[in-house]
């Protein structure tokens, strides 16, 4: 008997409603964005919410904080158009700044209890050597708002929300930049959506610098697809809830 046998890989593209959590605003879409494009042409929703402000990682040190902000809502806006993204919520923490994982967590907990999504993404707060604090706390924080979405006496940080949820089914949590997937998604046709989406990012990514990135992407392709029939994947450690908890 297998582990996989007892919680098999949930489907992924059972989907319907995807709420993908990421640290900064490009991170769904550089770690999953091929496959949520093929989610939203399935007909899935799919939400992104944004943990940071973003600001640190701005290249033009003239602008204001205002006019950065509003470069970076324009960029994500064009991104989100070419991903089917229905809807962005920021929470506008502090990129790379100081904040409190618990509060994070409340606000995580609150989202997922509105919107009630079936399937959430979110980057691998396990990957090895990973040192950006931003993504580790995003990554946890989702996992346990994923654990504990169904416990009342653990409240979001809107009380209104939690007095109004009744419950609801998380199939599955598919954790992007993993060392250890467990699925590898085909998105070959949908390689130039996710690369265009990507350069839409030009508040913190360069052209040159996206010239890199998508280098570094393919690459990185090509080694995970080696002895497969598709040329463009995205990996994935695709987890069932209850996975979340001394792997029960």
């Amino acid at each position: 008997m297998t582990f996989e046998s007892i919680l098999p890989i949930p489907d992924i593209f059972s989907a319907r409603r995807i709420l993908c959590i990421q640290p900064h605003y490009d991170d769904n879409d550089i770690g999953a964005g091929g496959t949520l494009v093929q989610l939203a042409k399935k007909g899935a929703e799919v939400i992104y919410l944004t943990v940071t402000d973003d600001l640190a990682g701005v290249v033009d040190a003239t602008l204001s904080r205002e006019a950065a902000l509003q470069s970076l809502a324009r960029d994500q806006q064009i991104s989100g158009k070419i991903v089917c993204v229905k809807e962005h919520i920021l929470l506008d923490y502090p990129d790379a700044g100081e904040y409190n994982y618990f509060s994070l967590r409340r606000d995580l907990l609150k989202y997922i209890r509105l919107l009630q999504p079936d399937f959430i993404f979110t980057c691998d707060p396990w990957l090895t050597y990973e040192a950006h604090h931003d993504h580790i706390q995003t990554g946890r924080a989702t996992a346990e708002a994923v654990l504990f979405s169904s416990l009342l006496k653990i409240p979001s940080s809107d009380p209104a929300v939690d007095a109004a949820y009744q419950g609801h089914s998380i199939n599955g949590v598919a954790f992007y930049y993993s060392r250890e997937p467990n699925q590898v998604i085909d998105i070959t046709s949908t390689w130039e959506a996710k690369v265009k989406a990507i350069r839409s990012y030009a508040t913190q990514i360069p052209p040159d610098d996206a010239d890199q990135m998508v280098m570094a992407l393919q690459f990185k392709s090509s080694q995970i697809c080696e002895g497969r029939d598709f040329q463009y994947g995205e990996p994935f450690k695709i987890l069932n809830p209850s996975a979340l908890h001394c792997g029960l």
